[in-house]
């Protein structure tokens, strides 16, 4: 029976957090949050786990001149492909957030798709369809039930955005279940998917017209309680999966990604009741994040060496440095300093030169300005309710990829603004911290987890102050 078409085991949600560096899954079992057990939260494994967590898929697509590749495959041969001048498409969620609709459908540039033929609609299609069969397969070893009724997590876009984006996530999700249904295992075969079967499959997914029919398969997707709505918030997720009965308090959420660095507060209800509420005013967004940070990196070195990536003698070196500028980031927070080979010479940065550049304070102010804004609201709201003579405390929460970068962990240790904080109980992903390898993700995988809890706090029913 086709994936499209069958019925979906409702006593299960699914969320898709559709990262802009790293995408993962998750399936909780349909009943009261405070209820839950370990083994009702199930973080799919998209990848093999040859090389990094296996709950984090990498969001790269590569295109060799005879197929396609996906996640670790398509980020090794990016590596190898970096001499002929060519890229992979990588931070594929960008295009959703910061591209209009009509330019996925434009073509990409040659140093991405060499074959000329593919559009960011057509490969975010087959990515999602990759990730798909990937939770598939993950489900069936779980043991756990495949398909179900699945959430779309988004980043804090505005209202038409938010609109226009859900539509069309929806639309990919729904034309990645109709490859898989042709495709099967081929989506992870080794050697990636040739072109040939790629273009025949969509052409034939095209005629199915699709994205013009999400009404009638509504089944595919869960929405939120109160809504129509299958996307949820990132921040709203996360404080999903925060709620417990230990009385009422406020929780502000950053949530840092690749691509967007993504803030929202809620409250609690009283004692015993398993509510919470997003506070009206509280979202905001800004759309640099680790990303952000890495190109600043790039760009430093690049300044430091004196090479111009827009001259044609700078741009192969440029180019080397760019597909590597992730992992130089990486090593240079964890390790202090990152050294690197560019033509013949060496340049190292070292963590404290970093922080001092003066675009990285930009950045650093942005990222404390929007996290004030949302702040602000929490604390008038924490006040607003607040009983006489005692302070509603403030959890502060730090989840995405970007948790522990320096500037991140700073907002929680040293708050903007001054009230009565308390340490942040992530409730639900501290249930996977003794299964393997989850200890160190289980802060990138909140957003999954709390947007497949079946309650989850409504922007419909905001907390009015």
């Amino acid at each position: 029976m086709s994936l499209l078409t069958m019925p979906r085991d409702r006593n299960w949600i699914g969320c898709i957090d559709f990262g802009t560096a790293l995408s993962k899954a998750a399936l909780v079992k349909r009943k009261v949050t405070s209820q839950l057990r370990e083994r009702e939260i199930i973080p799919l494994p998209l990848r093999d786990g040859l090389s990094g967590n296996p709950v984090l898929l990498p969001s790269v697509i590569y295109l060799t001149d005879d197929a396609v590749l996906f996640g670790d495959e398509a980020a090794r041969e990016a590596v190898r492909g970096e001499y002929r001048g060519r890229l992979a498409f990588s931070s594929p969620k960008q295009y959703l957030s910061t591209q209009d609709t009509d330019s996925l459908d434009e073509a990409l540039e040659a140093e991405v798709d060499p074959t000329g033929s593919y559009t960011p609609r057509q490969l975010l299609v087959l990515f999602l369809a990759h990730l798909l069969s990937k939770a598939q397969t993950a489900a069936e070893r779980a043991p756990a039930p495949w398909p179900v009724p699945l959430r779309l997590a988004r980043p804090a876009w505005d209202r038409a955005r938010a609109r226009d984006g859900e539509k069309t996530l929806k639309g990919l999700l729904l034309c990645a279940f109709a490859v898989v249904d042709r495709l099967g295992d081929r989506l992870a075969a080794p050697k990636g998917l040739p072109h040939d079967l790629a273009h025949r499959v969509l052409a034939e997914i095209i005629e199915l017209g699709l994205f013009a029919k999400l009404e009638q398969f509504d089944h595919v997707f869960e929405s939120a309680p109160g809504t129509e709505s299958a996307s949820i918030l990132e921040a709203n997720a996360v404080a999903a999966g925060l709620i417990r009965r230990t009385g009422r308090r406020v929780i502000v959420v950053a949530d840092i990604g690749a691509g967007t660095s993504d803030f929202g507060a809620f409250m609690t209800g009283l004692a015993g009741n398993n509510v919470v509420g997003e506070i009206p005013q509280s979202s905001q967004i800004l759309r640099q994040a680790g990303d952000h940070l890495d190109m600043l990196l790039t760009r430093r070195i690049l300044d430091e060496v004196g090479i111009d990536p827009h001259d044609q003698a700078g741009k192969g070196a440029a180019r080397r440095l760019r597909s590597r500028q992730r992992a130089n980031k990486e090593a240079l927070f964890t390790d202090g300093s990152v050294t690197v080979d560019l033509n013949d010479g060496t340049c190292t940065v070292t963590r404290e030169e970093f922080l001092a550049d003066k675009r990285v304070q930009e950045f650093t102010q942005n990222l404390r300005s929007k996290f004030h804004a949302t702040l602000k609201v929490a604390i008038a709201c924490a006040r607003h309710f607040s009983p006489r003579n005692v302070q509603t405390p403030i959890e502060i929460v730090l989840t995405g990829g970007g948790n522990r970068l320096p500037m991140v962990t700073e907002l929680s240790a040293n708050p903007p603004l001054s009230w009565r904080y308390v340490e942040a109980n992530r409730e639900l992903t501290e249930l996977l911290v003794n299964a393997p390898g989850m200890r160190a993700v289980e802060r990138q995988l909140a957003v999954a987890v709390g947007g497949a809890v079946q309650y989850i706090p409504q922007q419909t029913a905001p907390v009015h102050i």
